[in-house]
């Protein structure tokens, strides 16, 4: 149960404000940043198993070659690219399919519009969300591309729409399931009742937030004026040598990992845990960022007693899926789990065959100096 010293008062200028960390004590953030983390490792540990299925996935799709000494050291190492295929199958027919012109937004009129009022504005909307995509999200294209391939291996993968303070405008980014972490066991996106993004930021973008008034007044901190220090899981581990790179010793270009957790907490102490969105850096757990996750006073449901029932959040993010996982997790199934088995059992009898070719035609017993 968390315990606070201060109390928020939850009112119109709390639901807009940009930050509200100043409004609690530090011994509060400390609290608060270590309540965020927590949950963040819970969650990371429900989904263990699907992290080892995933990074299994990944490396067949990646046709990554491990080291091997059976039968001999050197032996055939062939990857058959059975998963690639299946991928680039399917993002062949679905791209063409989604992105097939420059009407991508298009609405449906119900009920009666004798007039074509309706049909009218319902095409004018569909034609401005279609520029908003494709020209002023300029790079909503390209992730949209990516997006697909990587459904097609994982199985799941997340869009996060919001409304950019610095660029102005909405903004639709590409969200991969490693940096999204769930429970593996909710019931959908919506429901979850924590959601961590994991998100690198450069000391550039730190620096823009703070002097937005975005981020709390971190400069002269110490683990700001230091190099970030990289975090090594073992996903970056297993992604670094799917790259083929290995990872540089930090300096001033190396980007601090912050948590941006979409959770539900009590911070008015009226015990009814209320939407916030609190971001903190992971290597300190320093709370940089709290704020509403809803919008206006119009989002909270009370009773005749003016106490809060029910608020409705705003939701971030939207999940893609290609094949609904059997047990029931929130994340689901690609072609990496689904044809995994297959794909190693064809690279075993691939390189068997190799290796008893190259049995039956290398030379081999002894040669005596006397034989003709």
């Amino acid at each position: 149960m968390l315990n606070l010293d201060t109390k928020l008062t939850l009112d119109a200028e709390t639901i807009k404000s940009p930050n509200l960390t100043g409004r609690f004590t530090p011994v509060d953030l400390t609290r608060i940043g270590s309540l965020v983390y927590e949950g963040y490792k819970r969650d990371k540990v429900s989904r263990q198993k699907w992290e080892t299925r995933t990074e299994a996935a990944m490396d067949l799709a990646m046709q990554i070659q491990k080291n091997k000494s059976f039968p001999w050291p050197n032996c055939s190492n062939v990857a058959f690219p059975l998963i690639t295929i299946a991928v680039t199958q399917f993002h062949a027919r679905a791209y063409p399919a989604i992105i097939n012109g420059p009407e991508l937004v298009k609405y449906k009129v119900i009920g009666s519009d004798s007039k074509g009022i309706e049909k009218a504005r319902a095409e004018r909307i569909g034609m401005h969300m279609s520029w908003q995509l494709l020209e002023q999200d300029v790079d909503w294209e390209s992730q949209q591309d990516r997006l697909l391939i990587n459904l097609a291996v994982i199985g799941s993968a997340f869009k996060k729409s919001y409304h950019s303070g610095s660029e102005g405008y909405n903004e639709s980014d590409l969200v991969m399931s490693k940096d999204l972490v769930l429970d593996y066991y909710a019931k959908c996106v919506e429901d979850c009742q924590r959601k961590t993004h994991v998100i690198p930021l450069y000391r550039n973008e730190i620096y823009e937030r703070v002097k937005l008034g975005t981020f709390k007044d971190i400069l002269e901190e110490a683990w700001y004026k230091q190099p970030a220090a990289p975090i090594l899981t073992p996903e970056q581990i297993q992604a670094n040598a799917r790259a083929g790179i290995t990872q540089p010793q930090p300096d001033e270009t190396t980007p601090f990992q912050f948590l941006e957790q979409h959770c539900w907490i009590d911070l008015d102490k009226d015990g009814y845990a209320e939407p916030y969105i609190i971001t903190i850096e992971q290597t300190s757990q320093t709370v940089v960022r709290i704020v509403a996750r809803f919008e206006q006073e119009a989002d909270i449901t009370r009773n005749a007693d003016d106490e809060i029932v029910r608020i409705k959040a705003m939701e971030y993010f939207t999940k893609y899926t290609f094949i609904p996982s059997p047990d029931g997790g929130i994340y689901d199934l690609g072609f990496g789990v689904l044809l995994g088995p297959l794909n190693e059992s064809t690279n075993s009898l691939i390189n068997q065959l190799i290796d008893a070719g190259t049995m039956s035609t290398a030379a081999g017993g002894f040669l005596g100096r006397g034989a003709k």
